[in-house]
């Protein structure tokens, strides 16, 4: 493919410009044909660089094939020790009660019961928190938010994600993706999946784009599927 640096080489104390369009970058595995290729390089002395300079440098014709500037060429560790991805996995379930407001993703949805926890009970958020958490290996949402500390009573789960978020900008992660399961009877997620991913694009500061939400049902088995109790799971890819 054509070199997308501007390159240039000396000439005893004096430099010149290559043209960048009749430049080309060559990157490996190259293909030859194996007795072409041995006998050339038996008969060759000096280091080369690959096996198309060999062909190079005696007059042989070589194809080119355009390739891809996200095709990465390996030559250093460094070089495969950019841009490393981990994955995550968050779960939580909390029971409905009455007289509760429900909150899911940050989103108050109107509903007649809401989750009962020692916070607000955002199974999306307390799951996206794990999942991030873990993806950073940095154990789980009770090791930040212990249940038996008066002061995370009813906190709203927002706050409870803002702390994980600046943690992640620390370390220099950011979000690749979020991927989420809300496991209900009701409410109908389909009604709302709009405004719950506005909410978290917001909370993630990531764009839309990059959350998905599903709506799963347990057909009408257990605490779930009698509508005592909402389930997520949520998984989430982060880089450095």
């Amino acid at each position: 493919m054509n070199t997308k640096d501007s390159i240039k080489y000396k000439v005893k104390k004096q430099l010149f410009n290559l043209n960048r369009d009749r430049s080309f970058s060559t990157q490996t595995p190259q293909a030859f044909r194996f007795n072409d290729l041995y006998h050339l390089s038996i008969k060759q002395k000096a280091k080369i660089q690959d096996e198309a300079t060999l062909f190079i440098e005696n007059n042989l014709k070589v194809k080119f094939i355009k390739g891809e500037n996200s095709n990465s060429k390996i030559t250093y560790k460094e070089d495969i020790n950019t841009n490393k991805t981990f994955v995550g996995i968050g779960f939580d379930i909390h029971r409905l009660i009455k007289g509760k407001k429900l909150y899911l993703g940050g989103l108050n949805v109107p509903f007649h019961s809401g989750l009962k926890g020692h916070s607000d009970g955002d199974v999306i958020i307390h799951s996206i928190i794990d999942a991030l958490l873990g993806a950073m290996r940095k154990k789980d949402i009770g090791t930040l938010f212990p249940d038996n500390k008066k002061k995370f009573r009813n906190i709203r789960s927002p706050k409870m994600l803002k702390p994980v978020i600046e943690m992640m900008s620390k370390n220099e992660f950011y979000i690749n993706n979020v991927d989420i399961n809300l496991i209900c009877e009701q409410p109908k997620v389909s009604k709302y999946r709009d405004k719950i991913i506005k909410s978290l694009s917001k909370l993630l500061n990531i764009d839309i784009s990059l959350i998905n939400l599903k709506g799963k049902t347990v057909e009408k088995l257990g605490l779930i599927g009698k509508e005592k109790a909402i389930a997520c799971e949520v998984i989430c890819s982060i880089s450095r």
